[in-house]
């Protein structure tokens, strides 16, 4: 038997006293007093491989996670709401908060998902990773296999629960802090139950919720009655401001903004462009702002909140509205995590939006996803247009105004005219400043538009002669800048269209007055409305001819408008759906209502209802529109005069206030239209007298012997 030899004393190794003291004492020290984004800037670690960041936390990324981190270390608040798209860093908030708990300042904490899919999918894609990837925290994980499961962590003095937002794992629990992660997927009452968790622990509580604002009803806060905007609502309503690159003047992209930088792009243009095109603008210098700014903007950005104001300087004042709920609202335009940047954003939002117009199936579902998960932003559906009430407008028609005059805020004016079996419908409505618009004037005129050349040309002559008299100077009139006119109907109207513009611009009565948006702008233009649904809007083409020369008074001279009838339609009804006077507002004169209710005019207003592929129908083919078809050729024809472009500071001669605007005349006297009356006559007749008719006296000295003996018998007119 063999004895070993006992380790003389001066080998054996013994715990350092000073270090076995000073760990004892630490144990009895209180936990490190740090908020939760100064822990995230000094300890948290990002570890997204495979092209993500990795590094440690920086905050310069995304700044405006650092307001909700802070308020979750507040006293005097219960709750923070986080409002946001995907990939905006939200979540990070609530993980960044879990960290800080488990290292710094112990407490329970529950943590709450739609679904045990997503909370499983959570666990093992985030968490788990997050504790591998700290030694602070692993260091502080228990041992035990119970204290690292799915739904179950141990930590040293606290407990992290992950569960579904289900009504059994709503009651029965008890935690100071509370994560709630996409709130509104979670659907019904989770917040509420969800608060109830904590309420012993009183101000020493806090629940995080964050959230798409998928629930919202609209976009006007009084719609924000469910999940996460309901939060917001109920907050102090943090808003982000940045500055412009340009001007450095402080604004928002959130739409409830003090002064709101835009998202800008050409609606027109191919997708491809909107996503290379897509700017930021700049609400006070009208700077187009590019997707490389973004991160600069955001580093000098500031949240504010109720009761606050910013300056175009960024001086903050006021005081911040006292409330139980921090709120924080980031919006799509904010985040530098979203792939392909704003110009992304652009794209799949104008996407969207084309789906709904085409009436492509789960469209409006679509516009509501990138809407709320990729903008951030409550969802408003699409209005049911042409569903405007007739009272309504018919209600709002003005006494103060007086059919066949021009108000002062008229600028232009265009007619329209619709043809029918045994009349031409006629309707003139003059453009003011931003699209505001009168009607000036509606008339029938009996006419066989088929086969009577002369009924088309007293029209289209009246149209191009006749000066409506200003309602503040009588003596003063305007002409009528341009007219359009439907050329379809019965068999031989088409024909009859063609050759009147021939005639009328032989005679003068048309006028070319170069391109506008690329289109031919004539002052008289024959119009038909295209089949498709996705025709452009508007298309001047020549139909009867290839020929270069296109503007010869030969066969194919004549040009053809060919718009879209459905979005033409569209415009009517926005117009007709505002209700204070300014841009786009349509005045009625009083004498369009009928003495009682119904009021034909206001009716074939509305005659026509959009189906959701965006095809405007009548409801039965007897129903009467011939107002909104006139409405439809009315705006046509400004537009395509360039209504939408006016520069109303610098506007072209003929859309200038009226002592200076080329179509106001001098309203002529009763003697000068009986004048132009014996004209037209024997101009008329001169063709049928046989040759050998001795000639009579020239019109023009009868047409003086006339004005003569009037004046001579005082009688003004005959």
């Amino acid at each position: 038997m063999t004895v070993s030899s006992p380790t003389p004393l001066s080998k054996v190794r013994f715990a350092d006293p000073r270090a076995v003291i000073s760990n004892a004492i630490k144990a009895f020290l209180p936990p490190e007093q740090i908020d939760v984004a100064d822990y995230a800037a000094l300890h948290r670690y990002l570890d997204n491989r495979g092209g993500g960041y990795v590094g440690r936390w920086n905050h310069d990324e995304a700044p405006y996670l650092v307001g909700p981190m802070r308020a979750l270390s507040s006293r005097n608040h219960l709750t923070t709401a986080v409002v946001g798209p995907a990939r905006s860093g939200k979540t990070a908030i609530g993980q960044n908060w879990m960290c800080q708990s488990i290292d710094a300042d112990p407490a329970d904490m529950l943590v709450y998902s739609a679904t045990d899919a997503m909370i499983e999918e959570y666990v093992k894609a985030e968490i788990n990773p997050l504790i591998d990837s700290h030694k602070r925290l692993k260091d502080k994980q228990g041992k035990l296999p119970r204290d690292n499961s799915m739904h179950f962590k141990k930590f040293t003095g606290m407990w992290v629960q992950f569960l579904a937002a289900s009504y059994n794992n709503l009651i029965q629990k008890s935690a100071p802090r509370v994560i709630i992660t996409e709130l509104d997927a979670c659907g019904g009452n989770t917040y509420e139950l969800a608060s109830y968790r904590r309420q012993s622990f009183m101000y020493e509580s806090m629940v995080l919720a964050e959230s798409h604002p998928d629930m919202a009803a609209g976009a006007s806060p009084d719609k924000w009655t469910n999940g996460v905007m309901s939060l917001y609502r109920d907050s102090d309503r943090h808003i982000w401001y940045w500055p412009c690159p340009n001007c450095n003047a402080y604004s928002s992209p959130n739409p409830m903004g003090q002064r709101v930088m835009t998202l800008d792009w050409p609606a027109d243009a191919p997708l491809d462009e909107i996503k290379e095109t897509a700017r930021l603008v700049c609400p006070c210098c009208g700077t187009l702002i590019e997707d490389k700014w973004r991160r600069a903007m955001n580093r000098d950005g500031v949240w504010v909140g109720m009761g606050q104001t910013i300056s175009e300087d960024g001086d903050i004042t006021g005081e911040l509205v006292a409330k139980e709920i921090a709120g924080f609202w980031i919006t799509g335009a904010m985040s530098p995590f979203v792939i392909g940047g704003i110009g992304s954003l652009a794209y799949e939002m104008e996407k969207a939006r084309r789906a709904v117009e085409n009436g492509e199936e789960e469209a409006v579902q679509k516009l509501k996803d990138v809407t709320v998960k990729r903008w951030g932003l409550p969802f408003e559906p699409p209005k049911a247009v042409g569903s405007i009430d007739a009272t309504v407008i018919a209600d709002r028609a003005e006494a103060t105004l007086t059919m066949g005059t021009v108000p002062s805020g008229v600028r232009f004016m265009t007619a329209a005219v619709d043809i029918q079996a045994r009349h031409f419908e006629g309707f003139v409505r003059g453009w003011g400043v931003g699209g505001e618009s009168w009607v000036i004037d509606h008339f029938k005129m009996p006419a066989d538009p088929s086969t009577s050349p002369d009924d088309w040309d007293a029209l289209l002559h009246r149209l191009r002669t006749h000066v409506y008299p200003l309602a503040d100077t009588p003596t003063r009139g305007m002409k009528i800048l341009a007219t359009g006119y439907d050329s379809g109907g019965q068999d031989g109207v088409t024909l009859q269209a063609y050759e009147a513009w021939r005639r009328a611009r032989k005679r003068g009565d048309v006028r070319y007055l170069g391109k506008k948006d690329g289109r031919d702008a004539w002052t008289l233009l024959p119009l038909k409305g295209a089949s498709g649904i996705n025709a452009a809007s508007l298309v001047v083409t020549y139909p009867e001819t290839q020929r270069k020369d296109r503007f010869a008074a030969a066969r194919g001279d004549v040009p053809l408008g060919i718009f879209n009838p459905n979005t033409a339609k569209d415009i009517v009804a926005l117009q007709l759906q505002q209700a204070e006077a300014g841009p786009l507002y349509v005045h009625f004169p009083a004498a369009l209502r009928a003495p009682e209710p119904p009021h034909p005019f206001f009716d074939q207003l509305v005659a026509e209802q959009r189906e959701a592929n965006g095809r405007w129908v009548k409801p039965t083919s007897s129903t009467r529109n011939e107002a909104l078809d006139l409405m439809v050729m009315t705006n046509v024809m400004a537009n395509l005069h360039g209504l939408r472009r006016i520069d109303w500071a610098a506007p072209p001669s003929w859309a200038t206030p009226h002592d200076g605007n080329v179509l106001v005349v001098d309203v002529p006297t009763s003697i000068d239209r009986l004048v132009d009356s014996l004209q037209a006559v024997t101009e008329a007749v001169r063709p049928t007298l046989p040759e050998t008719t001795p000639p009579a006296r020239p019109a023009e000295t009868m047409a003086e012997r006339m004005k003569h003996l009037a004046q001579q018998f005082g009688s003004g007119s005959f």
